[in-house]
């Protein structure tokens, strides 16, 4: 894994006017607690980014009036950020270096710009949530900010043990981008208390293929047999060069056939997953990556926080200057 250097983290201001750390929403807060612990553990920087709408002089007012009010605005957002930043460096064990930005804009855009173009950046947002998971990442900035983003990004959503120790799913296809992630679980797991569990899916199509070309049953199962072997001999090949055995939880590995959705919703449930980790498929900042593969048609029904983990040649598609 990269080494992660600084981590960005979305913060955003109630819809009420009373802009107090105490008001702002969940998911921010813990997206705001996670960051510094990974931080702490990592020794990364802490980006705090908050974007405000851009401010209206409306039909009666003026820009003067406008300008007053967006200074007012910032001012306040800067003053939640500062608080937030003392309340967690009381707890850090060591000095973290830390700053704040409060912009105009689109949140995602602005978010991205703070986080440039660095993979050994990290963006960390918490999700809104509204009752339908569909809403917090559809049409929305987390859906953005994995589109966009050529750093790993970590949509949070509030936990409901919130209890010391994170259970982490790491899906991989065993790909490279699924060697990345495989890193990304264990760096996790050796910073901290993670549970952390490996999964990889055996897509069964060719398996119903071979079914229907009329093979015998004798055949189709010492094809299914070798298959779920040459899987398990591929995982632990990836983890061996890796440093998994310092994962103080330890890490199990799970083997399983059929669709890649259904089986990571299955597994989620069964293992009681905090996070889910995996890697999207698009290439070169391709438009539309999520769409048409398993990250997309998963993203509506995650009842979990997700971390998206980009290929080595993925390219922002948007100028961010």
């Amino acid at each position: 894994m990269h080494s992660i250097k600084t981590i960005v983290v979305g913060v955003e201001m109630p819809e009420g006017r009373s802009w107090i750390v105490e008001n702002i929403a969940p998911a921010s807060l813990l997206a705001v607690r996670q960051s510094f612990e990974v931080a702490d553990a990592m020794n990364a920087a802490v980006r705090l980014v908050c974007v405000l709408p851009v401010a209206s002089s409306g039909f009666f007012g003026s820009e003067e009036d406008a300008k007053v009010e967006a200074e007012t605005d910032q001012a306040a957002a800067m003053k939640v950020l500062a608080n937030l930043e003392m309340q967690h460096m009381g707890k850090a064990s060591r000095a973290i270096d830390v700053s704040s930005v409060v912009t105009c804009g689109q949140a995602w855009f602005e978010i991205l710009k703070v986080a440039g173009t660095d993979r050994n950046n990290m963006i960390i947002c918490g999700t809104r949530n509204k009752g339908t998971v569909t809403r917090l990442l559809f049409g929305s900035t987390g859906r953005k900010l994995l589109r966009n983003a050529a750093c790993p990004v970590w949509l949070l959503k509030p936990r409901i043990d919130d209890d010391a120790t994170l259970d982490v799913l790491a899906a991989t296809d065993l790909s490279e981008v699924g060697e990345d992630v495989l890193q990304v679980g264990i760096a996790l797991g050796q910073s901290l208390p993670v549970r952390l569990n490996v999964l990889h899916v055996i897509d069964n199509d060719l398996d119903r293929h071979m079914a229907r070309t009329g093979v015998s049953e004798e055949e189709l199962a010492d094809y299914r047999r070798k298959s779920k072997e040459d899987a398990e001999t591929t995982l632990h090949e990836q983890l061996s060069m890796t440093d998994y055995r310092t994962v103080a939880e330890g890490v199990q590995t799970h083997i399983t056939k059929g669709a890649a959705d259904g089986c990571i919703l299955s597994a989620i449930a069964e293992l009681d997953i905090d996070l889910l980790i995996m890697a999207t498929s698009g290439r070169g900042g391709i438009p539309g990556m999520l769409f048409g593969n398993t990250a997309e048609r998963l993203l509506p029904e995650l009842p979990c926080s997700i971390l998206a983990i980009k290929p080595d040649d993925f390219v922002c598609p948007v100028k961010l200057d």
